[in-house]
C-alpha cells in the first residue's frame, strides 16, 4: 500500500455500501466511455467537472474505515480531469482519493466509479451534469438542463440519503412470499470461470424506432423484449440443454423507497423466467406480455420494501458490529462468486434528451462480468440506436452471432459493431488507510 494518506474528516456509515467496502480484494472499475464528434477540450472539460462539484459536492467525497466501519468522508483534494487514456486507479493518491474519476483524450471521455461509492445512476448524475455543462461552456449557451443537475441551483439533502439507514411502510397485511425450491440455471459451457480481467466485447445496435414497435407490438418492454431475443440465441445454440434460462435485471428502487434523489447505491434485482414456466407453451408475443406482468409482479411497492428492509438491517447489523476491519474482509464474500443465473442484462435505458445530444456519437458502459463466468448485456438507446454490448470474459463470438440471427428472424435489422477488448484497471480505494487507526 502507499503511504501518506490524508485523515479525511468522516460523515456517515457507507450502509449501502457493505457489500463492495468490505471484499478482501480491489474490484475493477465502472466505466462510461463517451464519444463526441470534435475533439475534447481538457480546460473546457476541468470547468466544466469543477461546476458538477459546486452543484454536487458530495462527489468528490473518499470513504474512510474507523474501528472496522466504513464511513463516507470529505475529501477538499482537488479533482482533475487527466488527459491520458488510461483508467486511472480510482480512490488511489492517482486520483487523490476520490472515488469518481474523469479522463479524456482525442474525441472520447471516460467517467470511472467505484461501485461501493455510488450505483449506475448516481454515476449518470455526474456523467450527465458534466456534460452539460461542459457543452454549454464550449457552445457559449446555456442548454434547457431538463432535470440535469446544473450548478444554476443549490444540492438538497435528499441528494445523498442513505437508502438502507432506515426501515419502509409495508403494507399491515402484505406477507413475503417464499422463495421455494428452484432448479439450478442454465450456465454457458462457453463461459468457464476465470480471475481473468480482460473483457471481450461484441455490440449489437438496433434502430431505435423500428425496435419500440417491436416492443409495443408485444405489450412488453424493451428489457423484456431484450431477454427474450437473448434467451432465443441461447436455446438455438444449446438445444439439448435441459437446465432453466433464467435472466437477471437489476432496476433502481429509488421511486419506491421515496428516495429518488439519492447518489448512493440503490438498486433491486428482479429475475425473469424465460424458460422452466408454464409460460414456455405461449407464443412468442403472449410469453412477451406474460413475462413483463412477471417482472411487473417483482416490482410491487411491498415486496421490494420487504426486501430492502431485510438487507438494511443486515448491512446495519454488520456496519455497527464492526471494530476490525482485517477480520472484517477475512469474511466470506458471496458477491465475488455470484453467476447472476443464465445472464445479467443491465436496461441502462437513456440519456436525458438534449440539444447536444448529436455532439455526442457514442455512449458505451464497461465493465467486467460478475464471476468471471457470466454473460452479462449492457442495454443503452443514444441518439436514434438501441446499443447492445454482450461482455463476457471469453471469445462469445458464435454467441453474438446467433443473437444477431434471432433479431432478423424477428423482422428487426441489427448493425454488428466491431468487436473489441479491454481490460479494466480495478479500484484501489483502501491504499494508504492505516486500519488500526481510531
Amino acid at each position: 500500500m502507499e503511504t501518506g494518506r490524508p485523515r479525511f474528516e468522516r460523515k456517515e456509515a457507507a450502509i449501502s455500501a457493505t457489500p463492495y467496502v468490505y471484499l478482501p480484494l480491489d474490484i475493477p472499475a465502472f466505466t462510461v466511455e463517451v464519444c463526441h464528434r470534435e475533439a475534447v477540450r481538457g480546460d473546457m472539460l476541468q470547468q466544466a467537472l469543477l461546476r458538477t462539484l459546486r452543484r454536487m459536492p458530495y462527489l468528490s467525497d473518499t470513504f474512510e474505515v474507523e474501528k472496522g466501519r466504513v464511513y463516507y468522508a470529505t475529501n477538499p483534494l482537488p479533482m482533475e480531469a487527466a488527459h491520458t487514456r488510461e483508467i486511472r486507479r480510482v480512490g488511489s493518491r492517482e486520483t487523490n482519493y476520490h472515488m469518481l474519476d474523469l479522463t479524456w483524450d482525442g474525441n472520447t471521455t471516460w467517467f470511472t466509479m467505484y461501485h461501493g461509492f455510488c450505483d449506475g445512476q448516481g454515476m449518470n448524475m455526474f456523467m450527465e451534469s458534466v456534460l452539460y455543462h461542459y457543452y454549454c461552456i464550449r457552445d457559449g449557451k446555456d442548454y434547457e438542463a431538463g432535470g440535469i443537475r446544473t450548478d444554476r441551483e443549490k444540492m438538497t439533502d435528499a441528494e445523498t440519503i442513505e437508502p438502507l439507514a432506515g426501515t419502509y411502510a409495508v403494507s399491515p397485511d402484505y406477507v413475503l412470499p417464499g422463495k421455494g425450491e428452484e432448479q439450478a440455471p442454465f450456465h454457458l459451457p462457453e463461459i468457464t470461470p476465470t480471475r481473468s480481467v480482460e473483457v471481450f466485447d461484441f455490440g449489437i445496435g438496433v434502430d431505435t424506432g423500428e425496435f419500440m414497435t417491436f416492443v409495443r407490438n408485444l405489450g412488453t418492454s424493451p428489457a423484456v423484449a431484450f431477454s427474450m431475443l437473448t434467451g432465443e440465441a441461447i436455446l438455438r445454440r444449446h438445444p439439448d440443454h435441459t437446465a432453466p434460462v433464467r435472466a437477471v435485471i437489476p432496476m433502481s428502487v429509488r421511486r419506491m423507497l421515496g428516495c429518488g434523489e439519492t447518489f448512493k447505491n440503490c438498486s433491486h434485482r428482479s429475475v425473469l423466467p424465460l424458460t422452466g414456466k408454464e409460460t414456455d407453451r405461449l407464443p412468442f408475443a403472449e410469453r412477451a406480455a406474460a413475462l413483463r406482468s412477471m417482472l411487473k409482479a417483482q416490482m410491487h411497492p411491498d415486496r421490494v420494501r420487504s426486501l430492502v428492509n431485510r438487507l438494511g438491517e443486515r448491512h446495519r447489523k454488520r456496519v455497527e458490529a464492526a471494530e476490525d476491519y482485517r477480520e472484517e474482509i477475512r469474511r466470506p464474500a458471496g458477491i465475488l462468486e455470484m453467476c447472476h443465473d443464465t445472464f445479467y442484462l443491465d436496461y441502462i435505458g437513456s440519456l436525458r434528451p438534449t440539444e447536444y445530444a448529436g455532439k455526442i456519437t457514442d455512449v458505451r458502459f464497461l465493465c467486467v462480468p460478475s464471476g468471471g463466468n457470466t454473460l452479462h448485456l449492457n442495454v443503452i438507446e443514444q441518439d436514434g440506436t438501441f446499443r447492445m454490448d454482450a461482455l463476457s470474459c471469453q471469445d462469445i463470438a458464435p454467441l453474438a452471432e446467433e443473437l444477431e440471427e434471432v433479431m432478423r428472424s424477428h423482422g428487426l435489422k441489427p448493425r454488428a459493431v466491431s468487436p473489441r477488448r479491454f481490460t479494466l484497471t480495478c479500484t484501489a480505494w483502501r491504499d494508504g488507510m492505516d486500519f488500526d487507526g481510531k
